[in-house]
């Protein structure tokens, strides 16, 4: 048995269980229906990038659910007029912004790159939240209240960020993929879990697995929220009932698709055991790909694969 086999069979041991609401999945039905019931809306401009002798990047709005106005960074291969292409939905990790992926477009394949709201780029949250506003932190925006928490909003936004790509005229609504590291890894789980557009699901070190551990711990994004219920211990309750509806470790049961897992073991963020955990909930095709010693970022290793099969779209 060598290193990652014998770290997979300690991570076994490890897994942590889902803790769904008994109205879990009746949430999530409701929350993608009324998002659908918002029409879509896009505008898109081109750009004149230093890209532009391989591939053309298109400046994308959309409408979502909400007031609040998604913008996106749309790029295109070159030479392929008349041919619809494969496209990749990617997902930023947290505090990023959307920007162009000259790698992901030269292997062929459309990109499709949104700003996460109210973190590094220009898309500016509409929502209006009572609680948690002023801690320094968004994970704890209407943290006590599913319906208003800021997590929900963001996942919405990834799902209909599916839905604006399949109306782009050179994408083949068939074969888009997502992809995303950290929080973009949680939002590539959403997106292909509710949108019903995506054809498989790349995940590398996930973010948002085993929230109320997440939570427990203070770690990343979530110290802040920590912090938060120190000095409101009376919405801990209520507070960790609404994260079992954005925790991936629950959300992958939603997955249809194959999926593909990338763990970095030596993760102090999204630690291997709460990765693993969502990994084992997956009831769909799935694949591990485990990386000793490797902290929070995607190996090269694992974004040439990654790569390699965009190529093969």
């Amino acid at each position: 048995m060598n290193y990652c086999e014998q770290q997979e069979t300690l991570l076994k041991g490890q897994i942590i269980s889902q803790n769904k609401q008994a109205d879990f999945e009746a949430f999530w039905e409701s929350q993608i229906t009324a998002l659908r019931a918002v029409p879509v809306e896009f505008k898109r401009e081109k750009l004149t990038t230093p890209y532009e002798k391989v591939f053309t990047t298109y400046q994308v709005s959309f409408s979502t659910h909400d007031d609040t106005v998604v913008e996106a960074l749309f790029s295109v291969p070159s030479n392929q007029e008349g041919n619809q292409l494969p496209c990749v939905a990617y997902f930023h990790g947290g505090g990023g912004k959307k920007r162009i992926y000259p790698d992901v477009v030269s292997t062929g394949v459309c990109c499709f790159a949104i700003d996460v709201r109210s973190q590094g780029g220009t898309t500016v949250d509409q929502a209006r939240y009572e609680t948690g506003t002023t801690m320094g932190s968004l994970m704890s925006r209407d943290l006590t209240n599913k319906d208003k928490f800021y997590m929900k909003n963001i996942y919405l936004d990834a799902v209909r960020a599916m839905d604006v790509i399949a109306m782009m005229p050179e994408v083949d609504s068939s074969r888009i993929v997502t992809f995303g590291q950290s929080q973009g890894g949680a939002l590539s789980v959403v997106a292909s879990a509710f949108s019903g557009r995506s054809k498989k699901c790349y995940v590398s070190e996930p973010s948002y697995c085993c929230l109320h551990r997440r939570l427990e711990l203070g770690s990343g994004v979530f110290s802040a929220a920590n912090d938060y219920l120190r000095r409101y211990p009376n919405d801990t309750n209520a507070a960790f009932d609404t994260l079992t509806y954005f925790d991936i470790n629950n959300i992958v049961s939603f997955l249809k698709v194959p999926t593909d897992f990338c763990l970095a073991l030596a993760d102090p963020v999204c630690l291997p055991q709460f990765v693993y955990s969502a990994y084992a909930h997956v009831d769909a095709p799935k694949q591990l790909h485990l990386y000793p010693f490797v902290p929070h970022y995607t190996p090269d290793e694992y974004t040439y694969l990654v790569h390699d099969e965009f190529s093969k779209l």
